[in-house]
């Protein structure tokens, strides 16, 4: 048959079980005569079945990845609405239009055939002598052969994929035997946070993810754009085929395979979906061990943090079964949703955030004990890294790893193990004071909080109150504009130590309007200017004022 010697195929947009392309049909024994008249740029569309055209306004009922036989008897004689034609059969997917005009008209005209060229799609003159029973039995007759060796070799893949978990191979020995079978295109599994679980990437498979768009701006796997009901939602996606890895009604994340340098092959959806199963099958075994080892875990860590000295003593006899380390000097972590997360509850949603802390907490201190406690995520680490370090990085990391904001509450140094349930204290209330005076995504040191320790410690918030009116209250009796400005004008004179020119030059104020202010001030709160009891007296007052603001502005006095 004539064609084009260089021909490129083209891209395959969604990995066809037992289908065949373009070129494929064409290089049948039947279709030796044949001649592509245009389109050849598309020889590469894949053809899952077949149409015969009978009427003119055949494209309602065409399908995508059909090819379409036709005589030029339904044909327009037009070109204008042949080319109208072959325009809307190329954005319903047909594969090819194969034609066989015989007496039925003198054939396409040149600007028809360039239309088809324009479109890439392949249109074939088909000889007389063809029967176009001969053309369906013989295409679907393969497609059909083609399905069911590809069936087959699936089946076998998920029978040798179930070995490997039955002879307790894991996640990672799965994706390296999907991603030889398929003739080592990459092969990737994740969580539903995009977080990897296993991975045969190389950097021109993340490549291939970042031109898709499934890269996040963090690096991850951009999951949200693979949350669709099924893995046909999904493996439309151009180079990549994915599947979601079900355990049940339970989603566990994705299983994706990553075409490189050659495409994927035809049966590579049937082969991720397989793959995908025994996935969720290992991971299923992972996570009962998991749920069981996590029971011992949190039941040692309770008693670590809120008991005795005897069951402080108990666990630290179990720390090395743990692959604990709670020597030397140690500080408790505690972290906590913040108000505001969508879930409206503050409380953890799934076990994969309990994990995600876990993971955090060890990739910064190995031998850290973590875990979830109640409605909180704990952990007690090691101390000799510096202590602000280790909870940054830990905040950093859990944040980034679950994509919720979380608040985080650090302990002073403990020294001794015994003392920990203190240092859980402490942690708790730098979380609840971090989040009342920095806001959502604090990370508060229990050492670094001064007087508000002091402040959290006055179990009586109507004497807070009464405290706040009696220093402020000539202040806060002025209208709302007004009482802001004075209250930002003494804080920041406070600040600077009474350096008025100081104050002006902060507040963008002229040094004679900064002394207006000072006089008015001191005509509603005192002569704070000369007495340092009543200057730590409004110091007080204004930061119980900033605690209550931050917590719940309708605290704040109106």
């Amino acid at each position: 048959m004539d064609m084009a010697d260089n021909q490129a195929p083209g891209s395959i947009p969604r990995a066809l079980l037992g289908s065949l392309s373009v070129q494929e049909v064409c290089e049948f024994e039947m279709f030796a005569e044949a001649t592509v008249l245009a389109g050849v740029a598309g020889l590469g569309r894949r053809v899952q079945r077949l149409n015969v055209m009978t009427v003119p306004d055949i494209a309602r009922w065409t399908k995508a990845h059909e090819l379409l036989l036709t005589t030029g008897y339904p044909l327009p004689d037009s070109p204008a609405e042949l080319i109208d034609l072959f325009t809307e059969l190329n954005s319903r997917g047909v594969a090819a239009v194969g034609v066989k005009y015989g007496n039925y008209g003198p054939g396409l005209m040149p600007e028809v055939l360039t239309a088809a060229d324009d479109l890439a799609l392949p249109i074939i003159d088909i000889p007389e002598h063809v029967a176009f029973d001969d053309v369906l039995s013989l295409v679907l007759s393969d497609i059909t052969n083609r399905q069911a060796a590809a069936l087959a070799h699936a089946q076998e893949i998920h029978e040798a994929l179930l070995r490997i978990v039955l002879d307790g191979g894991c996640l990672d020995d799965i994706v390296r035997e999907l991603s030889a079978v398929l003739g080592g295109p990459g092969v990737l599994c994740v969580d539903f946070a995009g977080q990897v679980l296993a991975s045969q990437l190389r950097d021109e498979h993340w490549a291939v993810l970042a031109e898709q768009r499934l890269v996040d701006a963090d690096g991850a796997l951009a999951t949200g754009r693979l949350n669709g009901p099924s893995a046909e939602s999904v493996a439309g996606l151009q180079a990549v085929v994915a599947a979601p890895v079900l355990a049940g009604t339970l989603r566990h994340g994705f299983l994706l395979a990553v075409a490189g340098t050659e495409p994927l092959p035809p049966e590579a959806e049937v082969m991720v979906q397989q793959s995908a199963m025994v996935a969720a099958l290992d991971i299923t075994k992972r996570l009962a061990v998991t749920a069981v080892e996590r029971h011992f875990e949190s039941s040692a860590i309770h008693d670590l943090l809120t008991g005795g000295e005897r069951d402080v003593d108990e666990v630290l006899a179990r720390a090395d079964a743990f692959g604990w380390e709670l020597d030397g000097p140690l500080f408790v972590l505690v972290a906590r949703h913040d108000p505001n997360h969508p879930d409206g509850r503050g409380e953890l949603r799934h076990e994969h955030e309990i994990d995600a802390w876990v993971s955090a907490v060890r990739g910064v201190d190995r031998l850290a004990a973590a875990g979830g406690l109640g409605r909180d995520l704990v952990a007690v680490c090691s101390a000799a890294d510096g202590v602000d370090v280790v909870a940054q990085a830990v905040s950093k990391a859990v944040q980034w790893m679950t994509r919720s904001s979380f608040s985080v509450g650090v302990s002073a140094e403990v020294p001794d193990p015994r003392r920990l349930p203190v240092g859980y204290q402490q942690a708790r209330t730098a979380l609840d004071l971090g989040q009342q005076i920095s806001g959502p995504g604090a990370v508060a040191a229990y050492p670094k909080l001064g007087v508000f320790r002091l402040l959290h410690a006055v179990g009586d918030p109507a004497e807070l109150r009464t405290f706040v009116d009696e220093a402020l209250g000539g202040v806060l009796e002025c209208a709302e504009q007004e009482r802001t400005s004075l209250l930002r004008t003494l804080e920041v004179l406070l600040e600077q130590n009474l350096n008025v020119a100081e104050s002006a030059r902060v507040l963008h104020f002229h040094y004679n309007s900064m002394r207006y202010r000072i006089r008015k001030l001191e005509r509603l709160v005192g002569s704070f200017s000369s007495d340092s009891q009543l200057r730590l007296r409004l110091a007080i007052a204004l930061q119980i004022l900033r605690m209550w603001e931050q917590s719940a502005p309708s605290n704040a006095r109106q």
